[in-house]
């Protein structure tokens, strides 16, 4: 048993090297070759039907959200109610863009491919049920918005609450003040809203980080899910890999797979179980919500802690996340949904920061995201499987 857990986790470290060595930023030719990277793996361990799925998009959140910046100071300056309204349109088109729900400005802005992966382990026997493994591959550029000073108030909240702050608030408040009746708002806000396109358009020009935790650990590990569910089949469960591409800029490859693949999914039948940022080293936890608005059920969320249970793990924290993750793209769609995740000190390590390296990752958490992935799949499993039709 020891030589298997040392074989995995060679196995993890050397995949997790791999991807930190290319530039993976979203909708270039080095996210397309981690693409095609993470294809290869999945073919080498005998998935079926693997292929590249291209969408359209950035290759950064920072351009809709400059673009947000700027529509809000321009509504500023347009008296009256036709200015508040327009300056309420902006903030919920901002508000709809952050939390992956509709990105219809994006639409206006240039755009260029991007690659998802997408590979399935078939059940031998008719399925009765689907188990969706993610974990984006494509990886974040840094800023000024990411740097340790930036985000120190959030993070001692997060650390003594397991609530953080939506990363966008204080754009998203600014949007809204920018319009108010009151010039002692309009004028703080404005300078928010002029500070707040400036730091985008930083981010946008920064480099990309090697993204060792965020997240080729999370491809690592659903690589060894893979593995593991290829030598030992779920008897009647489809098991589908879905790698997007495009996660940091807006989980827009999530969004393009929903909309193609995803759509034909039984809601009452399917788990998607999100594996991000899993190499922290402290602890796992679990969203309850992502951003703002962004909600998980009840149910699934307790989910996860039976899984954890079952693997015989300490129960992952609930937390409230800072940003959306691909799993709410999942759970927006009706399908149950958990979103994986590991905090240092109340935090994701090294987030969107060049420290990101392979020497960096905390392995005890990639391992524990990996039991508690598969005690959720047995708790999951065990539930009655009432009124579930069958699918050839």
């Amino acid at each position: 048993m020891s030589g298997a857990k040392d074989r995995a986790g060679s196995s993890l470290r050397e995949d997790v090297e791999a991807l930190a060595r290319l530039g993976r930023r979203t909708t270039t030719a080095g996210e397309r070759e981690s693409a095609d990277w993470v294809a290869g793996r999945l073919r080498a361990l005998g998935a079926d039907n693997v292929r590249i799925l291209t969408f359209r998009g950035q290759s950064t959140w920072a351009w809709a959200h400059g673009a947000h910046m700027l529509a809000g100071l321009a509504a500023s300056w347009v008296r009256g109610r036709t200015g508040r309204l327009l300056g309420v349109l902006v903030a919920v088109s901002y508000e709809l863009d952050v939390s992956a729900r509709s990105q219809g400005l994006r639409r206006l802005l240039p755009g260029c491919p991007g690659y998802s992966v997408e590979a399935r382990i078939p059940s031998e026997v008719s399925a009765r049920r689907t188990l969706i493994l993610v974990a984006h591959h494509d990886a974040a550029h840094t800023g000024l918005v990411w740097h340790p000073i930036a985000s120190a108030a959030n993070r001692r909240r997060s650390a003594r609450t397991d609530r953080a702050f939506p990363s966008h608030a204080i754009p998203l408040i600014g949007l809204v003040a920018a319009t108010a009746g009151s010039r002692y708002l309009r004028l703080p806000a404005r300078l928010s809203l002029a500070i707040g396109t400036l730091l985008s358009g930083q981010a946008a020009f920064s480099s990309t980080v090697p993204g060792a935790n965020d997240n080729a650990t999370g491809v690592a590990a659903v690589l060894e899910l893979a593995r593991r569910l290829k030598e030992r089949p779920l008897p009647g469960v489809d098991v589908v890999i879905v790698s997007p591409g495009g996660e940091e800029a807006g989980s827009v490859g999530m969004q393009a797979w929903m909309r193609g693949p995803g759509r034909a999914l039984e809601r009452r039948s399917t788990l998607v179980v999100n594996l991000d940022a899993i190499g922290s080293g402290g602890h796992l936890v679990v969203s309850r919500r992502e951003g703002l608005t962004g909600w998980f059920r009840s149910a699934d969320v307790d989910l996860a802690q039976r899984g954890a249970r079952v693997a015989g793990l300490p129960a992952p924290r609930v937390v409230t996340f800072p940003n959306v993750t691909d799993a709410f793209v999942a759970r927006r769609a009706g399908l149950r949904a958990v979103s994986i995740l590991s905090y240092d000190n109340g935090w994701i390590a090294n987030l969107h920061l060049p420290s990101d390296v392979p020497e960096n990752v905390g392995w005890a958490t990639v391992d524990q995201a990996i039991a508690l992935t598969e005690g959720m799949v047995e708790a999951w499993l065990a539930e009655p499987a009432t009124e579930i039709p069958v699918r050839a």
